[in-house]
């Protein structure tokens, strides 16, 4: 690899992490350009697994303090990291769709949602489908460190495979639903639609799994994999349906709902 493709491989590693999180490294970015955008998202699972060392990190460290607690301060670490980027994505889903689902004209549906994804307010039902969704998680995250601790060998391991896999396959399996999919507005960002890189999509989407099959088994993967498979294209067609394809706060709420659904199906098979 020559010099300037690493430099432009770690340009957009850079910009990856600083669009998924709020970690500082916007002082060694330069001046990002279309290709850099759009190579970014070849990016987010390595983002992912970051974000997963760090959680488990902490609750190496929390462990002590007992799984209901430990699981809730990791959980308000996982938000601060993301600044809950994700999370504001899923609200705006959620009041959007609960507002132009009414709607019978497919137009002037498909109009409501785009207005009401763009409005900073949140709603009553933003606000429950958040709170709803971080209950469970907070739930599933304490299973784990219930888990963990009842555990004779290696008490973390449990907690590393959970976060580190639930972390990166949350950023993963958006690059599939990016491929099948269109995205809504006219005036997206070069990341979006980029049809030279979508085969890539699918590749690093399949090595991600397979990786995750040596790290928690073949039988847990594959039972991930149907999980997030059916989760993808249930939120394709929903968002097919009511604006004709998707937005970036579709990715976001799909990763929010990739996380947690990972932790319910390691929960329910560990």
């Amino acid at each position: 690899m020559s010099q300037n493709a690493r430099v432009g491989a770690l340009q957009a590693m850079l910009y990856a992490l600083m669009f998924l999180t709020r970690l500082p490294v916007g002082r060694w970015l330069n001046d990002v350009d279309e290709q850099t955008a759009k190579r970014a998202v070849l990016f987010y699972p390595l983002v992912g697994l970051l974000i997963g060392c760090l959680l488990t990190l902490a609750a190496g460290v929390l462990m002590p303090l007992g799984a209901p607690l430990a699981a809730a301060l990791v959980l308000v670490l996982w938000v601060a990291v993301t600044g809950a980027l994700h999370l504001d994505g899923l609200a705006d889903c959620m009041d959007a769709y609960y507002a132009g689902h009414k709607c019978v004209d497919a137009t002037q549906r498909r109009e409501k949602i785009l207005t009401v994804m763009h409005d900073p307010a949140c709603g009553a039902v933003a606000l429950v489908s958040l709170v709803l969704l971080l209950l469970v998680k907070w739930a599933a995250l304490s299973a784990l460190f219930t888990l963990a601790a009842d555990s004779s060998t290696l008490v973390i391991l449990p907690i590393f495979i959970a976060l580190v896999i639930s972390a990166v396959l949350a950023r993963t399996i958006i690059l599939p639903f990016m491929a099948l999919n269109d995205y809504a507005r006219q005036d997206g960002p070069a990341s979006v639609n980029d049809a030279t890189h979508k085969h890539v999509y699918w590749a690093i989407a399949l090595v991600v799994f397979v990786l995750c099959g040596l790290l928690a088994g073949v039988l847990t993967a594959s039972a991930l994999l149907l999980a997030l498979v059916v989760l993808m294209l249930y939120w394709a067609q929903l968002w097919r349906r009511q604006i004709g394809g998707y937005t970036g706060d579709c990715l976001g709420a799909l990763v929010e709902l990739a996380e947690t659904l990972t932790l319910i199906v390691l929960v329910a098979l560990w």
